[in-house]
């Protein structure tokens, strides 16, 4: 294990690890369904959201043309569905980085 220094003066012992006291989330992540999946304004599915929190959310895209209609600053509204429960919010969002097939997106 590799052990970081810093110096930081907010805090009373000016010298702290790095550790998950400085790795902590914004955002709390939220708990979805396995089903859930994410469809923009034309009721194109993008894919599932993998994970999604206070700040934004992750789309794993399930095709190459989904993928195209997520480039990156590219703004949407996009809706959340889960099927099992019916329930569905939508969410005005941008592209803030893609790798591979996951697409995270800030909420707007």
């Amino acid at each position: 294990m590799v052990w970081a220094f810093r110096y930081n003066a907010h805090r009373p012992e000016n010298m702290t690890e790095d550790t998950a006291y400085e790795n902590r989330r914004r955002f709390a992540r939220l708990q979805l369904t396995e089903a859930a999946v994410a469809v923009d304004d034309s009721g194109f599915q993008l894919g599932r959201v993998s994970k999604a929190g206070g700040g934004g959310m992750q789309v794993d895209a399930n095709t190459t043309d989904a993928m195209s209609r997520m480039t990156f600053g590219r703004r949407l509204l996009v809706t959340v569905v889960e099927p099992t429960s019916s329930t569905t919010n939508s969410f005005n969002v941008e592209v803030r980085y893609i790798d591979g097939n996951s697409v995270g997106m800030q909420f707007l």
